[in-house]
């Protein structure tokens, strides 16, 4: 204090508390942990099991007993990444891989058949860029930059053969079951993965049944869109895709060719619109529509679209008569309760469907015999080993071994000393002897003779 001014000594011992206080605080924030946010680049090294990739945390060696609690903001860990087989080497050797003209667009397919069926499909003639199975696996069917043959005759917007300007992605199933959560989680990694690649926004992303457009035929009479139905107007979630995008023009409602008057719309579409204002309406409107029976309303085209007069679409008549789409010429007197049965090139797949009693084989799926009512209480599958179990009893189907016999809308097994006498004699009763021998009642002229043990399924 000697060396201070008298006058001033009085400051001093004042303000002194002050600058103590000062002193404390700076002191405690310089021990404080230090946060840096650091760009994941080569040098970081490697991430520790419990610090994310994209941020470091340094700290100094000296903490306070009780520092103030500091918050971390980390980025949220990326999706994984989904399994990707390679399989460009089944395209035949006659295949000559070709650079698209642009990449603009991603175009949203299904199968319309089971992985192996599928597989074989695309393989065939570079059909595809990817397929992604109903377990999230993609296959890799031809890589991303080569032009492949999926679109078929197609228009977006007065742009043509859509095939040269966009890659084909082919989702395992239908168009009218649900895809899996595992195959959107896979196809929005991938979608993102090409947009990022290519600048496609989310309205360039589209399904096939938006972009593909038909010739007039006897049903309609102008160009049309609605050629396809594929991955479905009433299935496919854009938003599960991440397709999620304000922008108008990311509604599958916005049709430029249809504004255009280039092309009359899809019948399907306008159902869609009338979700905006009636969800009642909507859900009759597509229940009618999600069979592939033929009745009043849902003809061959409704059903097969541009397919219906291919040979490989086949029709089971309700009299037991089965006919291929090119074989067909009086189209006006196709009968109500007719099934049609798409993608049915072999033989066998033809009778494994249109069987007395339908029945798995290879390459096909129990949703190719039932349709939508393969999870249903009243559809039986009678496993090779006699085994017996409705739709909502089965959890694999991936594991329905061939050889599996298929009862869609039968009533449940009863004892053949149960059974009516009218029921057993109906031509469509189905028993399962002891053994797990399936008949027909049609084959079966004394059911006396059957096993006591003989169980009988009604249709209803």
């Amino acid at each position: 204090m000697a060396l201070i001014p008298r006058k001033y000594r009085s400051h001093v011992l004042v303000r002194a508390p002050v600058w103590l206080i000062c002193l404390t605080l700076l002191w405690s924030v310089s021990l404080e942990p230090k946060v840096l946010e650091a760009a994941p680049t080569a040098s970081t090294g490697p991430a520790s099991p419990t610090t994310p990739a994209a941020s470091v945390v340094l700290t100094t060696p000296a903490v306070p007993a009780n520092p103030t609690p500091s918050v971390v903001l980390t980025a949220p860990p990326a999706p994984a990444t989904p399994k990707i087989v390679d399989i460009q080497n089944r395209l035949p050797r006659s295949f000559k891989k070709r650079l698209r003209k642009s990449s603009r667009f991603i175009v949203i397919h299904s199968t319309e058949s089971g992985l192996r069926s599928a597989l074989n499909t695309v393989s065939r003639r570079g059909y595809s860029n990817y397929l992604v199975a109903r377990n999230g696996t993609i296959y890799r069917i031809l890589d991303k930059k080569y032009l492949s043959h999926h679109a078929g005759l197609s228009m977006w917007n007065g742009l043509t053969n859509i095939s040269n300007h966009s890659i084909g992605i082919e989702l395992v199933g239908y168009h009218n079951d649900p895809f899996s959560a595992s195959q959107y989680d896979a196809l929005k990694w991938l979608i993102e993965v090409l947009q990022r690649v290519y600048k496609i926004p989310d309205y360039h992303v589209l399904e096939h049944y938006r972009v593909a457009y038909g010739r007039p035929n006897r049903w309609v009479k102008r160009l049309h869109r609605g050629r396809k139905k594929d991955p479905g107007v009433f299935n496919f979630s854009r938003a599960r895709a991440g397709l999620t995008s304000k922008d108008p023009r990311n509604s599958i409602l916005y049709d430029p060719d249809v504004k255009a008057g280039r092309l009359i719309p899809d019948p399907d579409i306008d159902i869609a619109r009338v979700r905006l204002v009636d969800r009642g309406r909507y859900d009759i409107e597509v229940a009618q529509l999600s069979e592939n029976v033929i009745t009043r309303r849902n003809t061959a085209w409704r059903i097969a679209r541009g397919h219906y007069d291919e040979a490989s679409t086949v029709y089971h008549f309700p009299n037991g008569t089965v006919m291929r789409g090119n074989q067909i010429r009086n189209w006006d007197r196709i009968p109500v309760g007719t099934k049609v049965f798409l993608n049915r090139d072999r033989t066998e797949d033809v009778q494994a469907v249109t069987a007395v009693v339908p029945v798995i084989i290879q390459g096909t799926t129990a949703f190719d015999i039932a349709g939508t009512a393969y999870r249903r209480s009243d559809t039986y599958y009678i496993f090779p080993t006699g085994t017996i179990k409705h739709g909502r009893q089965v959890r694999r189907w991936d594991r329905i071994p061939p050889g599996t016999r298929v009862l869609v809308r039968y009533n449940a097994p009863v004892a053949l000393a149960s059974a009516g006498r009218q029921a057993v004699r109906r031509n469509d009763t189905v028993f399962l002897v002891p053994q797990s021998k399936v008949l027909v009642a049609d084959n079966v002229p004394d059911t006396s003779r059957l096993d006591s043990g003989t169980l009988v399924f009604t249709r209803k």
